[in-house]
């Protein structure tokens, strides 16, 4: 582990502390070995972005492009933008 530029420390927590010092020990440690992020939900519908379209251009403001992979937040930020009504 030296050669990894690792060492040993020791400390002493509360016994009820125990695995949760343990656990965020394990997650600051860098493997070097990233996990694959896992996809939720799906893309935006066509529709879906054709309104978030209509919106910015109504409310004069930049097309959120890089939402257009998520549709649960594509349609929050539809919400917060002046949301339906649009043709």
């Amino acid at each position: 582990m030296k050669e990894k530029g690792l060492v040993q420390v020791r400390v002493w927590v509360d016994k009820q502390d125990e695995e949760f010092v343990k656990f965020i020990a394990k997650f600051c440690r860098n493997d070097g070995k990233k996990k694959p992020k896992e996809r939720f939900g799906r893309s935006a519908s066509e529709y879906q972005i054709r309104l978030a379209q209509e919106i910015a251009e109504a409310n004069s403001i930049p097309e959120p492009k890089h939402l257009y992979g998520h549709h649960i937040s594509l349609g929050a930020w539809m919400w917060g933008h002046g949301g339906r009504g649009f043709s």
